[in-house]
């Protein structure tokens, strides 16, 4: 379900203090729908005007909550946030984000772990992935196989991986 997944996208991005326009919430709200997700609000953000800012990023918070896509909010204590890390893994491995979006949300919360070792094969990945030129030698693409297959080394891995 590419809908979801870009959801859960969004969802993230949410987390990271971005902004997803109305216009994208409202489209993806509608595909969401049309590949049967179901949940109380996603037929309301679905409906909304796009100029309907407000409402639509307060229907997208009640969606991400019923449909339980937005990570875990981040506690200060260790344990949490290697269990937001746990999740962000199992996301990208299971297809349900996008590796870069959840790679680059570990990436931007990598110092509040003391930039363990074990996550630096990864966070390279992501910068790679951010950092690509068109110039290069290599497909962007690529690099998103290489942030998937870092992540289920992590998860293979024992846990945390400090």
């Amino acid at each position: 379900m590419n809908a979801l997944r870009d959801l859960r996208g969004y969802a993230i991005r949410s987390a990271l203090n971005e902004t997803v326009g109305a216009d994208v919430l409202i489209d993806t709200a509608v595909r969401a729908l049309l590949e049967g997700v179901d949940s109380p609000s996603l037929p309301l953000l679905a409906g909304l005007l796009r100029r309907e800012e407000g409402e639509a990023q307060e229907l997208f918070r009640a969606v991400t909550a019923e449909l339980n896509l937005a990570p875990p909010p981040p506690i200060d204590s260790q344990s949490t946030r290697w269990r937001l890390v746990r999740w962000l893994c199992e996301a990208i491995v299971d297809g349900s984000a996008q590796p870069e979006v959840a790679g680059k949300f570990i990436w931007d919360r990598w110092d509040e772990l003391g930039y363990p070792k074990s996550l630096q094969p990864l966070v390279g990945w992501v910068s790679e992935w951010d950092d690509w030129h068109p110039s290069w030698d290599v497909e962007r693409e690529h690099f998103q196989g290489l942030i998937v297959d870092e992540a289920r080394t992590l998860l293979n891995g024992t846990w945390p991986p400090c």
